[in-house]
């Protein structure tokens, strides 16, 4: 019983992740090294974001649309499991905890070249926008204690890739400038996780508390952007395209997953998360940008916390199904315009359906997004966001392989 609510349970809740704090997608989960025997496992969440706001013009004063920033992405995860001994466990798993795919309406203020807004022709048309992409490989292990402890600890490997683009960047120097890109390398590094646990089989009871370490890539890139690079009879500004090279460091930050289970009543369990992100910790500053800013590229205020509950009933020896619901609380502070949400509230549905040697699991998950004021211009041009929200469907397949 337990297992095939567990399955049930780790996809409503983990799988259809859609935007948690900062740039959080997977959640970082290790379900998987709970499993019994050797199972491989496959699962995919798709999420089709609705995120949109409006800005006051930098020339009327208007509010002007966004756009629908977010575009939809896909979360994929790969396992495998084995025992090694009655005491030991692994696991593979393959995963993209981290990610970003923003792009907003040609029109937008904050789309806007600097040069173009100072009437100067030959500039480039780049829109707002960012994609930054992760994948993560963690092998990890489980030491079986007696009283239904354990201790679990392995080494992640992480490549971060990115390319952001803010073309009014620059406006405010002198002379202007504007067009503002960076695109770096594919970057690998590595971290480790580190935690504990406890079950009691009984009662389908479990408390899993596991550390992600933070991971440092230090990112090589270019930059470049349009500046003024001659003047030609009589008088007239040329518009070049001007940059380098450079590395930069920038962290993906610690974190810590709070996972627990129990059976509560026959056929029914309760389950439920708490995930903390160290989002400070996340600093990006390409030395270019910031000499045309002052500011960096990719900070954060505030940590999150991101909650999660859920029930899971086992309706035939075949069947389970779950509900969770999922919250984080809103800072209350201006946010970067490329992550423009502020918390949110979910609802997910989860089934199971278990043959003989498969679990396939299916659920879908509605998420409220919270309202957030946007950076903007300047104090008195921030970008509002308000009504958005996020469908996000996911399937998993866990097949026993002994």
């Amino acid at each position: 019983m337990k297992k095939a609510l567990l399955q049930a349970c780790v996809l409503c809740a983990g799988a259809t992740t859609a935007y948690a704090g900062g740039l959080d997608r997977s959640g970082q989960g290790i379900n998987l090294i709970f499993e019994e025997g050797s199972v491989a496992q496959f699962r995919l969440g798709y999420t089709s974001p609705d995120v949109s706001g409006t800005m006051p013009s930098l020339i009327t004063g208007q509010p002007v649309d966004s756009g629908s920033v977010a575009n939809d992405f896909f979360t994929p995860h790969l396992g495998y499991k084995t025992s090694l001994s009655e005491k030991l466990d692994f696991a593979l798993i393959y995963d993209q905890p981290y990610g970003a795919d923003i792009d907003y309406s040609p029109n937008y203020p904050l789309s806007q070249n600097g040069l173009a807004l100072a009437g100067l022709p030959g500039t480039s048309t780049d829109v707002l926008r960012a994609k930054a992409d992760t994948d993560a490989i963690t092998a990890l292990f489980r030491y079986k204690f007696d009283g239904g402890f354990s201790a679990i600890g392995g080494i992640r490997a992480q490549r971060l890739k990115a390319s952001v683009a803010v073309p009014l960047a620059g406006i405010s120097t002198t002379p202007p400038q504007g067009g503002y890109s960076v695109d770096t390398d594919a970057e690998i590094d590595f971290g480790y996780v580190v935690g504990v646990a406890w079950e009691k089989p009984e009662i389908a009871a479990r408390v899993a508390l596991t550390y992600n370490s933070k991971i440092t890539h230090n990112l090589s890139q270019t930059e470049s952007n349009d500046a003024i690079v001659g003047i030609v009879p009589p008088g007239i500004p040329v518009v070049g395209r001007v940059g380098g090279s450079s590395s930069t460091e920038v962290v993906t930050p610690q974190s810590i997953n709070l996972d627990f289970q129990t059976g509560v009543a026959p056929r029914t369990l309760l389950f439920g998360s708490v995930r903390w992100v160290d989002w400070p910790q996340t600093v990006y500053g390409p030395p270019i940008y910031t000499s045309l800013t002052g500011n960096n590229l990719v900070d954060y205020d505030s940590d999150t916390f991101t909650y999660s509950l859920g029930l899971g009933y086992q309706f035939s020896d075949e069947f389970s199904g779950a509900v969770t619901l999922g919250y984080e609380s809103s800072q209350d502070t201006p946010v970067s315009n490329l992550g423009p949400t502020d918390g949110f509230w979910s609802i997910g549905l989860g089934g199971t359906y278990s043959l003989e040697k498969a679990k396939i699991s299916g659920g879908v998950r509605y998420t409220d997004l919270g309202d957030a004021i946007a950076d903007g211009a300047g104090p008195g041009a921030r970008a509002t966001f308000t009504g958005n929200s996020a469908w996000s469907v996911g399937i998993q397949v866990t097949y026993a392989l002994n």
